[in-house]
């Protein structure tokens, strides 16, 4: 969909104008600011059926950037899904021209419902978004805004072998999967691999093995660590239970091939 910020910034630089300008209509507008009702989660999906309806509403939601922002001298312009969701596409303006922001980036936005916004997309046809005038907007990630854990287990245990060292940190349990917090340590004189996708972990009589979560980036640990180096990273499994026990093995080498290496193995009772 291509947005027409000209537009965009009319319709909020009206609003601004109609808000301000005396102290009187200040009052008024902070007056209004506190009556006016935030929405629940609920609310606030149904307000994609008819923005209209809740115009003056307050918002509180998660996004993804997903087009280039654009911005002029009187703010930022974003077009965004709410909530991670590709049918939610909302339109923001924001009044700071300097705010730094990007494609992909998630943000947690404040704001009030200010209109409804219209646009054309690709094939000719009309699109409408809600407006969100944001009062404020701060940078998040993934886990945060769209996956945070239900359960988290402290583990902080290491396996050391010949100087190859991985700590399991700890284990995080969220509705669509199961985050493993790793550091890899090369305490050897020689190159070290590690191969996430041979990562494995056992719950009950089921094997379970890696899954990719590209949209989160979580960080990576590299596949070569020279000697002396630590690396963290995070690998994903899929969602496991809110109680019970799991094995997680990982397998690893050198580039010394006289040296042997049985899997590195945690068993986690919680």
């Amino acid at each position: 969909m291509k947005l027409m910020y000209s537009l965009l910034a009319s319709l909020l630089m009206l609003s601004l104008a109609a808000c301000g300008g005396t102290e009187t209509s200040t009052a008024v507008k902070e007056e209004k600011q506190e009556e006016a009702k935030l929405l629940d989660r609920k609310e606030f999906e149904q307000m994609y059926t008819d923005p209209e309806k809740y115009k003056g509403s307050k918002v509180e939601f998660y996004a993804k950037v997903f087009v280039e922002p654009e911005k002029d001298e009187e703010g930022t312009y974003l077009q965004v899904y709410a909530n991670n969701n590709d049918e939610r596409n909302t339109i923001i303006g924001y009044e700071d021209p300097d705010f730094d922001v990007k494609v992909d980036d998630i943000i947690l936005v404040k704001g009030t419902v200010e209109d409804v916004f219209e646009g054309e997309n690709a094939l000719g046809g009309t699109v409408t978004a809600p407006l969100i005038r944001a009062e404020s907007i701060q940078k998040s990630d993934y886990v945060t805004a769209f996956s945070p854990p239900k359960k988290t287990i402290e583990v902080s245990k290491e396996v050391d072998q010949h100087g190859y060292i991985i700590k399991l940190n700890k284990i995080e349990l969220a509705d669509t999967e199961s985050r493993v917090y790793l550091t890899v340590t090369n305490k050897t004189k020689e190159n070290i691999s590690f191969f996430s996708f041979d990562a494995k972990a056992v719950a009950g009589s089921k094997q379970l093995e890696t899954q990719d979560n590209y949209e989160a980036a979580y960080p990576e640990i590299p596949s070569d660590i020279l000697p002396g180096v630590q690396s963290e990273g995070i690998i994903a499994f899929p969602e496991l239970s809110q109680k019970g026990n799991v094995k997680i093995l990982f397998e690893g080498s050198t580039d010394n091939y006289e040296l042997e290496f049985e899997p590195f193995v945690f068993d986690v009772e919680y």
